[in-house]
């Protein structure tokens, strides 16, 4: 079979909705098993992303896997209960949170031994490595804080205090600010790695949050909400939630592609992997066939994910479905749509129905950016490479919402009334701007959606509009009395 662009969807397009893979499916029977050992739970990759080390708690040691070979290639003793595991960014050292004796082990990844044990924590669960390596940053959730050690040293270096439970925490690329979700208070720290101290606290929406995972570009932030089916998206810039998107059962963990397209999210509940597309903040694909999945990660290049099964003793290796994000735009083009497939280095031409592609870069084998042409409807998306061409997905072309009565037309400027807002092409809304207000809305069908009108600072009119991938509508006036 000759090494054409892969197809992997229907051949005529399916409803606007996510893609359900099943464990029987060609793309999961490509799914590799790595035995590792009892009852695991964290994975970390190597920049080079030639070894994985994983966490097996049930058997307090680390399973070293070659991810070229796929076989684990050693088995390291470490304190009871070893749960995080973070790698430095110069390879050369693994951290791993012993949850039981309150622990780190300090692993030699040249010689896979553990060369240290750093103590002064109490319940140890989490670790993450600042950008340069100077520092790692250990979750101690017996505290209710994150310690800092001096990696040069192993000496402690500080303690942040944080919320009741901490459990995951993430830093930025840039290694200004670093996050922790707290399982126990319901809301997420904001750390300045540059005085040690927290700056914020961020609450509303969470419910029981665990796993968390932050953008390439530092601007939002996604935690996994264990106790609440859904994920929360923060701006980092207001430290606010913008979007909550629903998920299966019992989401855990998260990991967030190299190039900002997508995240891959573990759920227990059905023990699968949930797509999440990160320009339309929607799940776009479930992938079954896990068993308890826990956590997850992405290699370096994004073309390879890794999936801690808890329940089964072992880390599942697969590529990522194919996907096309944003799958929806307006009727005049000019969308920025990043393919994601196999095989598509060498690609000579993408096509959105029967027209071209305004332009489109190859950023890697698995991933294309792309900017749709002018269209309508539904329309499949085709790659050309050397080895022929597949069909990689549709776009759907959508018009732009439009607004025809606000009901009712006006109100108190202390706001709290609902207002019905009707028109056409509202499924698709994302926000409806309300003067100067944003509001996240749930659209009750295409032809309405009803809001609560926001606050004012005092009498006049406002302008509100419906915003949709399709475009931004008509302005109607409200009111404010």
């Amino acid at each position: 079979m000759s090494a054409s662009a892969i197809v992997e969807r229907p051949v005529e397009p399916p409803a606007e909705q996510a893609i359900h893979i099943s464990k029987d499916s060609a793309f999961v029977n490509a799914m590799v098993e790595i035995p590792v050992g009892n009852g695991p739970i964290g994975i970390a990759l190597t920049p080079d992303g030639t070894r994985g080390y994983v966490t097996n708690f049930g058997a307090s040691s680390v399973s070293v896997i070659d991810t070229v070979t796929k076989t684990t290639i050693a088995t390291i003793s470490t304190g009871a209960g070893p749960w995080g595991v973070a790698v430095s960014p110069d390879g050369t050292k693994a951290y791993v949170s012993n949850f039981g004796p309150d622990t780190v082990s300090v692993i030699d990844t040249a010689t896979n031994t553990v060369s240290a044990t750093i103590t002064g924590f109490n319940n140890p669960i989490d670790v993450a490595f600042a950008p340069g390596g100077a520092f790692a940053y250990i979750v101690s959730q017996g505290t209710d804080s994150v310690v800092r050690v001096n990696v040069a040293t192993g000496a402690v270096v500080g303690t942040i205090p944080v919320g009741s439970r901490p459990y995951n925490v993430s830093i930025t690329n840039d290694g200004a600010r670093a996050y922790v979700t707290n399982f126990g208070s319901n809301t997420v720290s904001v750390i300045d790695t540059a005085t040690d101290t927290v700056v914020a606290t961020i609450t509303g929406g969470f419910n029981l949050p665990r796993g968390i995972g932050i953008s390439p570009d530092d601007t939002r932030l996604y935690v996994a909400n264990y106790g609440g089916d859904t994920v929360s998206v923060i701006d980092t810039a207001t430290n606010s939630t913008i979007a909550t998107i629903p998920s299966q059962s019992i989401p855990y963990f998260l990991a967030v592609d190299p190039h900002g397209a997508r995240a891959y999210l573990t759920a227990n509940g059905n023990s699968s992997v949930e797509v999440i597309s990160l320009s339309t903040n929607t799940v776009v694909g479930t992938v079954l066939g896990f068993n308890v999945p826990q956590w997850v990660t992405i290699s370096p290049d994004g073309q390879t994910l890794y999936v801690v099964n808890n329940g089964g003793n072992s880390v599942s290796v697969l590529r990522p479905p194919t996907s096309i994000s944003p799958n929806q735009g307006p009727l005049g083009g000019g969308t920025t749509v990043t393919i994601n497939g196999r095989y598509l280095t060498g690609a000579t031409a993408v096509y959105f129905g029967s027209r071209k592609a305004r332009g489109f870069t190859v950023l890697d084998d698995n991933t294309i950016t792309a900017v749709t042409p002018a269209g309508s409807g539904a329309v499949r998306i085709t790659v050309t490479t050397p080895g022929g061409t597949g069909v990689l997905g549709y776009f759907y072309y959508i018009p732009p919402p439009t607004i025809t009565d606000l009901s009712p037309p006006g109100g108190p400027t202390s706001g709290g009334n609902a207002v019905v807002i009707s028109g056409k092409y509202f499924t698709t809304a994302t926000r409806v701007v309300f003067g100067a207000t944003t509001i996240l809305p749930t659209p009750d069908s295409d032809l309405q959606i009803t809001v609560t009108a926001p606050p004012a600072a005092g009498p006049g009119a406002v302008e509100v509009q419906v915003v949709t991938p399709g475009g931004t509508s008509n302005a109607a006036t409200y009111t404010y009395a």
